[in-house]
């Protein structure tokens, strides 16, 4: 099935979740980042349990130091 991540397409198994897909890009489980599904900031406590649906629309963001 195909997501939209940070408005890129990428290809992902069917019943995937947002744990699985921080795999598949290679996030380790230690980084500081935060995911949005749509327009809903999901807690990490979810990411297991929130599964993806062809077509989701998925922001990653990660914390940037600077000014």
């Amino acid at each position: 099935m195909k997501v939209v991540v940070n408005s890129k397409d990428k290809i992902v198994p069917i019943g995937c979740t947002l744990e699985q897909l921080i795999q598949i890009l290679g996030i380790k489980d230690n980084e500081p980042v935060a995911i949005a599904l749509g327009e809903d900031v999901i807690e990490r406590d979810n990411w297991k349990i929130t599964h993806l649906k062809d077509k989701d629309n998925v922001t990653i963001i990660r914390p940037t130091c600077g000014g």
